[in-house]
């Protein structure tokens, strides 16, 4: 227990060892509980964002499904669920003390959560093999409807292909203050170079339109409304039409998702639906769960060299992983990220639709191309090469000077 308090104030300390025989009364039923059906506790991430809140939960009950094990799972969350229609799936499976409960219930499962989380947190060694397992939630025949209905109000006709696209805007940052119930302040990432305009993938959302592929725009907070004369194919639900449960019906039963820096993705996840990731600083290290069950394919964001232009060389950016992402980082060497342009965009695009439609096949050089991208990455962090994960090959073949 000195671990938990380690570093804290004073006031912090106090507040929690006011609830110390509650959470000896908790504790001891929980070891009774254990005896009859395992139980599993976790504590997640202060942020108390989507992505934090989805993964390991899905991973964890994909987990208990293989091993035939019914836990009961309990999430520790201190601040706020962010999406409450999450929060309603989950609460199927699950219980969930969040900023629901009163805040002496929260600060005895804070305290529990690091107590037992080596005893009762089952390790997850198999997260890859888990992503291609079935899902482990499912949606009610209510939600199903209503996902019909909103399809129906957003003009998309039934059995019609659409595919989400959702980037990482300026203003879903800037909306993420202490007050919306957080438990943190994010508003410092509202200005950073990770944040993309909808213009150039507008552009790409134009050509899928013309192929026939509807385009449903996502996002909780975006900078602005897309243009009213766009193609009809091209949806703009993030602005007139978004909601909680919206979101994941929508990620639930859409082709494939075209995201680039947002947690969109984990809609489209849970349900295993094809994902192609766009401007991505990195490629997933072991310790990251990005190796998706259901295909995807990367886009790498380049970096440049200020001075003279030159592009950064991937086994250079392999071996500085996450620092890519920092603009301090980049800034202090003299480099630039280089954005992904629509023609990439949009090759990586068709080339998932023709993934699914098993339309694509690769050459014995594409195939070595992605060898080679893999083995730039060093072999203790890199991801293993899996039949489900590519990078875009029209992508690889336009920069192999770089490998």
């Amino acid at each position: 227990m000195l671990k938990f308090f380690k570093g804290r104030s004073i006031g912090y300390t106090l507040k929690h060892v006011t609830v110390s025989p509650l959470v000896l009364l908790v504790w001891l039923s929980i070891e009774i509980t254990n005896l009859f059906r395992p139980v599993f506790i976790v504590r997640l991430s202060y942020k108390g964002r989507i992505t934090q809140y989805m993964v390991p939960m899905e991973l964890h009950l994909r987990n208990a499904n293989q091993l035939n094990r019914k836990y009961l799972m309990i999430f520790v969350m201190p601040a706020a669920t962010p999406n409450e229609a999450v929060r309603t799936v989950y609460r199927r499976y699950s219980i969930i003390v969040d900023s629901h409960f009163p805040n002496f219930i929260r600060r005895t499962f804070s305290i529990l959560s690091v107590l037992l989380k080596s005893r009762f947190t089952p390790a997850l060694p198999n997260w890859q093999e888990l992503w291609q397992q079935k899902p482990a939630t499912t949606l009610t025949d209510n939600e199903l409807k209503f996902g019909e209905e909103l399809l129906k109000k957003l003009g998309i006709p039934k059995d019609a292909e659409y595919i989400c696209l959702g980037l990482k805007e300026s203003a879903y940052y800037a909306s993420i203050t202490l007050d919306r119930g957080y438990g943190q302040d994010l508003r410092h990432e509202a200005s950073d170079s990770k944040n993309l305009e909808i213009d150039r993938y507008l552009e790409v959302a134009t050509q899928l339109a013309n192929l026939g592929i509807y385009v449903v725009r996502v996002g909780s907070v975006v900078n602005a409304p897309l243009p009213k004369q766009r193609h009809p194919k091209i949806i703009d639900y993030a602005s007139t039409d978004r909601s909680e449960l919206g979101d994941i019906v929508l990620g639930a039963a859409c082709k494939f998702g075209l995201v680039a820096c947002c947690g969109f993705w984990i809609f489209l996840s849970f349900q295993n639906k094809p994902i192609t990731f766009c401007d991505q600083y990195e490629f997933g290290f072991k310790n990251d769960i990005l190796s998706l069950g259901a295909q995807t394919i990367f886009l790498i964001k380049l970096v440049r060299d200020k001075k003279n232009q030159n592009l950064v060389p991937f086994s250079k950016m392999a071996r500085g992983g996450r620092n890519w992402a920092s603009d301090d980082f980049l800034m202090r060497f003299g480099l630039e990220p280089v954005p992904n342009t629509p023609e990439e965009i949009l090759n990586s695009a068709i080339e998932m639709n023709d993934w699914i439609d098993g339309r694509l096949k690769l050459s014995k050089y594409s195939e070595d191309l992605q060898n080679r991208f893999y083995d730039s990455y060093p072999r203790e962090s890199r991801l293993e090469k899996n039949q489900f994960t590519k990078i875009s090959p029209s992508f690889l073949q336009k920069y192999q000077d770089l490998l």
